[in-house]
């Protein structure tokens, strides 16, 4: 770019020398030799705005590139990612059964021990209560005789 850049200057600079030379040679006044410096001028202002948009052109292309290779990658990754999603949540309704169904045996086995609890529990402690006081009365029956 900056080789093509010194190029274009050189080439503005001969032309300018050799319009500038030509408008002496045929007796132009100052105004018409003023005129054109400035017609060279502005046409180099021209082709360095054209070297401009010429690249800014390749530059466009680039990213076109660029952005279509990105979308040729990203889309399957999209589509794989989609069928891992769906994956996971077919893994989370099995889970949530699972829960379910533990949820019930919690609820189920809470319940036997509480029927465990009232079945056991009070005849257990009326046999334990039966026991000591069979003691304290054989105890007691030592002590008078």
């Amino acid at each position: 770019m900056r080789n093509s850049m010194f190029v274009i200057g050189l080439v503005v600079f001969v032309i300018a020398v050799a319009f500038v030379g030509l408008g002496l040679a045929y007796g132009a006044s100052f105004y018409g030799v003023a005129a054109i410096v400035a017609a060279v001028g502005f046409g180099a202002a021209m082709v360095g705005v054209l070297a401009l948009l010429a690249n800014l052109v390749t530059t466009v292309q680039q990213l076109t590139i660029t952005v279509k290779q990105i979308t040729d990658e990203t889309v399957p990754l999209l589509g794989g990612l989609n069928e891992t999603v769906a994956g996971v949540n077919t893994e989370l309704a099995r889970v949530d059964t699972i829960v379910a169904s533990v949820q019930q045996i919690s609820y189920r086995a809470e319940g036997v021990a509480g029927v465990l609890q009232a079945a056991v529990a009070n005849p257990l402690i009326k046999g334990i209560a039966f026991v000591t006081g069979t003691r304290a009365a054989a105890k007691a029956a030592r002590k008078v005789t």
